[in-house]
This record gives structure tokens, sequence and C-alpha cells, in this order.
């Protein structure tokens, strides 16, 4: 519960720029060009968002990535053949670099959960898409 006033009060007058519901409709209709490894880093930082343990500097730092990511817009429109996504991919593993540290197994294992969720047999966990 105290989870999510943290997160909605970091989110407040952002809503233009990202919701948890904006974000889990682009990882679905673009998730399979992005790739698995990718999308688990879009993943983590959706959790680590949700952490009441995260600073908030790094929070309002996710959201800017996760509010970029989830905009149709940017610098190379996503819909864009191979190309499209690539500004994304960039700005999510810079994002992963400077929160690496407040990553915790807990956040790993809840992005696994979700792509679970999304995706189903589609999605199998992997040493390869690890942070």
């Amino acid at each position: 519960m105290e989870e999510n006033l943290q997160l909605e009060t970091t989110i407040r007058g952002k809503e233009k720029h990202y919701s948890p519901d904006n974000l889990l409709v682009k990882v679905k209709k673009y998730g399979m060009n992005l790739g698995f490894r990718a999308l688990y880093g879009v993943a983590i930082l959706y959790c680590a968002l949700k952490s009441p343990n995260m600073p908030k500097e790094h929070k309002l730092m996710i959201l800017g990535v996760l509010g970029y990511f989830i905009l149709p817009i940017d610098l190379i429109a996503d819909i864009l053949p191979t190309v499209g996504l690539a500004d994304d991919i960039v700005i999510i593993t810079k994002a992963i670099s400077v929160i690496y540290s407040s990553i915790t197994d807990e956040m790993k294992e809840e992005a696994h959960e979700l792509l679970k969720k999304i995706f189903g047999e589609k999605y199998e966990p992997s040493i390869e898409y690890e942070i």
C-alpha cells in the first residue's frame, strides 16, 4: 500500500508522459521487436520505480526514460523497422547502468514475472537476459 502511495506521489503531474497502463501497452505492441533483453531492462526499470527504497532522483530519471519509451514520436520513430527502437534501447541501457547498484534480486524476479504474464510461453527467462 505504501509502495503504491510513493509511486503515485512520484508520478503525480507526469501522467501525460508516463502511466503504468501506457507502458504495458507499449511493451505488448513493440515488445517482440525490442528483444527480450531490452524488454527485461524496461521491466527492471518499472519494478525499480515502484520500489520504496529507490532514491527519488533515480525514480525521476526512470520516469523520464519510461516516458520516452512510451512516446510514439521520439528521436527515431518507433514504427521504423529495426532502427526505430534503437534510441530507446540506448536510453534504457544507460538508465540501468545508473541505478545498477540499487537493483535487487526481488526486482529482477518481479521483472521476469511481469514479462511472463505479458508474453506467456513466448517469454522464457534466461541467464542471457540478466542485468
